[in-house]
């Protein structure tokens, strides 16, 4: 047998390849996973709410269940997403011990398909920028982003393999980045947001984080079906075409970031890959960043205008500030951030006719000290915005240490497609840019 000591890290992918071939079980898999929890919770703080003895239960129902596609697959929810059998606080104090009368549709799809839910991982409130307590566990001193923080740390230290977070600027790219691990935020619209707590219903998105590209296309041929005709070795025979697009605010990226898309760059250019130009105007997607802030407040203080109302004084700081800002916004100014977010997106489209994906940024660089915050979304509110999807690939180490990410952004719908080429170059990255 395998030691448990060990499987907490593996990739979904492993363990099938160790249990088909008796080097251990599911039960020692997930037990593993349950002892790491139990070890370094205490330090990282990634779960507001985590109960071993029911996951033990779920994995017991199993054995007489029929095999579904993600049977035995542990997966922490983001306390967003609305669970009837755990707490769900939406990282507010103003909804604490409150409980769901039913799951949300996402959670739902994944019981269906066998997968058993590790617990509740911490958000910031509303999944804005108010943090909880998570900690980076690459470096306790520092942050593992926002607002999907426990999704991602619990993904980086073995407690889960597979983590729910949703995005509405940066939230699923960022922590992903900061944690050293594999993030995707597909199309938006494309998996359900029934039961899930909204922020801006005209950007949110819900994404997946793991530790290998295989692990989230697992988990997204159960959520986004198989509506393309894509696969890994299909995109081993075909020419890749990408842009090099840094964007408006590669000023805002320390160097560490920059040398990692470089790098990035250099190392896909050898392996064949060809780079052309893309014509995304910097001022119109430097506005388009802005437009995020315009959105996400007016449709935030129309959603929560209740419990602010009630509750105020049990809010955040910060999202006290964004639902004030929303609602003292002029419709006309949220209107003409509609158009731009429109006319961007249809931008996109067009430039993308022969482009199989974008290389950009995935966050200003290494996680920033706790103390100093979440960090910027600055590299991901653009492609919210527009609702492309955003896949991340862990890419090296800083000078600090700490992980950086580089992000490859899709055609509007084609997620299988960016997850066939992420799929194809994450071992690349790995082997090249260690110690960037």
């Amino acid at each position: 047998m395998a030691q448990s000591d060990n499987l907490c890290f593996r990739t979904e992918s492993d363990l099938r390849s160790l249990i088909a071939s008796g080097e251990t079980t599911r039960n020692h898999a997930v037990e593993s996973q349950l002892d790491r929890i139990s070890l370094r919770e205490p330090q990282v703080q990634a779960w507001t709410w985590h109960d071993p003895d029911s996951v033990r239960r779920q994995l017991q129902d199993l054995a007489s269940m029929p095999a579904g596609p993600l049977s035995g697959v542990t997966i922490a929810v983001k306390d967003l997403i609305d669970t009837a059998d755990m707490p769900t606080e939406y990282g507010s104090a103003a909804y604490r011990g409150h409980q769901p009368v039913a799951d949300a549709g996402v959670v739902t799809i994944l019981k269906a398909a066998g997968a058993l839910m590790m617990g509740k991982t911490v958000t910031t409130e509303f999944a804005h920028s108010h943090a909880g307590p998570t900690v980076n566990p690459h470096n306790l001193s520092h942050t593992p982003g926002g607002s999907s923080s426990g999704s991602a740390a619990a993904v980086a230290d073995g407690m889960a393999t597979i983590a729910l977070g949703t995005q509405t600027g940066g939230s699923v790219i960022r922590p992903a980045a900061y944690c050293g691990v594999v993030g995707f935020k597909p199309t938006i619209g494309r998996i359900t947001l029934a039961g899930v707590m909204p922020l801006s219903f005209s950007m949110d998105t819900l994404g997946v984080m793991a530790r290998s590209v295989a692990d989230v296309q697992l988990i997204s041929d159960v959520l986004l079906g198989h509506s393309e005709s894509w696969g890994a070795n299909d995109a081993k025979e075909t020419k890749v075409r990408l842009a090099y697009y840094p964007g408006p605010d590669v000023d805002g990226a320390d160097q560490d970031a920059v040398a990692a898309l470089d790098i990035a760059r250099s190392a896909l250019a050898e392996q064949g890959v060809e780079f052309v130009p893309i014509m995304l105007p910097l001022d119109d997607f430097a506005e388009l960043g802005r437009a995020n802030r315009t959105l996400m407040a007016y449709e935030a203080a129309r959603q929560h205008r209740n419990v602010f109302r009630m509750h105020s004084q049990a809010l955040g700081e910060t999202t006290r500030t964004l639902i004030e800002e929303g609602a003292g916004m002029a419709r006309s100014k949220y209107l003409e951030a509609l158009r731009h977010q429109v006319y961007c997106r249809q931008m996109f489209a067009d430039q993308m006719q022969n482009i199989d994906a974008v290389l950009t940024l995935s966050a200003p660089g290494q996680a920033p000290l706790y103390k100093d915050g979440t960090g910027s979304s600055i590299f991901n509110r653009t492609w919210t915005t527009i609702g492309a999807p955003c896949l991340t690939l862990p890419a090296g180490h800083g000078s600090k240490g700490l992980p950086l990410g580089v992000q490859f952004v899709g055609k509007m719908g084609q997620d299988h497609a960016l997850l066939a080429l992420g799929r194809r170059f994450e071992d690349l990255f790995r082997q090249t840019m260690i110690g960037v």
